[in-house]
This record gives structure tokens, sequence and C-alpha cells, in this order.
């Protein structure tokens, strides 16, 4: 008795992030997604400044005021007296 091989599906290939893809092109290149898109209102809240809970990474060296970019709404912050991150 022969056992018949099952074809192997080919595997499709993984869907692009277009979201992702018009937000990096409006942060490098100026580019302005369509009115009314996902990334439209992405790019929107950005500049807002709208994100829940920051994420600082900082971004000074050695000798200067501590300053930091938050890596979600891409604002910068400055460190309190407390040692918290606040909006600058």
């Amino acid at each position: 008795m022969r056992l018949r091989r099952r074809k192997a599906e080919p595997r499709r290939a993984p869907r692009p992030n277009y979201m992702a893809i018009a937000v990096l092109e409006h942060a490098l290149f100026g580019i302005q997604p369509e009115p009314g898109t996902a990334a439209a209102l992405t790019i929107a809240l950005r500049q807002v400044g709208a994100c829940m809970t920051h994420r600082p990474v900082e971004t000074t060296t050695l000798g200067q005021l501590p300053q930091a970019l938050c890596t979600r709404c891409g604002k910068s912050m400055i460190q309190g007296d407390d040692g918290t991150w606040e909006m600058a």
C-alpha cells in the first residue's frame, strides 16, 4: 500500500503594515497620508502628543540639562525637580 503525500501549499508572504509605512513616510519625507485613514489619525495624535503614558528616552550627554523625547508621541520632555519626566 502506497500513501500519497499532500502537496504543500505555498506560504503567503506577510502583509505589509501600511499604517507604519505611512507614518514613516511622514516622519522622514513629509508626505501627508490620505485624509480619513488610520495613518492620518495616528499622525494627528502624534502631533498633539496624546499618548496616555509617555516613554521618555534621554537624549542628553554629560554636562547638559536632562532632556528626553517620548518614543510614542515624539514630544520633548524635561526632568522635573522630583525626578519625573514632564512635557517641555
